[in-house]
């Protein structure tokens, strides 16, 4: 039956209109959360780099033991992985360089998902 007022909203969809709508919505809502997740791993990966870098000026440019202290408890207090932070501490020759600190910690990250 035919909604005879002027300007009337059909509210339910059909079938047909669902499956159209469908895959579109699916892939606007995937790329949203993988966006979301690649912001969040890209803000993740700063803050262990912004640590590792304050932790290598307190730690062995400075040696101040209170400053490294804080720096370290700040680590636990961020539930912030320590062998990530202990890794890139030890194992890049540049912490200025930001290639070769994604390069080793994506080397570290692989080795903890096998």
């Amino acid at each position: 039956m035919k909604d005879q007022r002027i300007g009337a909203v059909q509210l339910g969809l059909n079938d047909e209109q669902v499956s159209k709508n469908r895959p579109s919505e699916q892939k606007l809502l995937t790329k949203t959360v993988l966006t979301g997740y690649e912001c969040r791993a890209r803000n993740d990966r700063q803050t262990y780099f912004s640590l590792t870098r304050e932790l290598v000026d307190a730690q062995f440019v400075l040696a101040d033991q209170e400053l490294t202290r804080r720096l370290w408890q700040e680590v636990s207090d961020r539930n912030l992985e320590m062998g990530r932070i202990i890794n890139l501490l030890y194992r890049c020759n540049s912490h200025e360089d930001d290639n070769e600190m994604v390069e080793v910690d994506d080397a570290f990250l692989q080795l903890t998902l096998s």
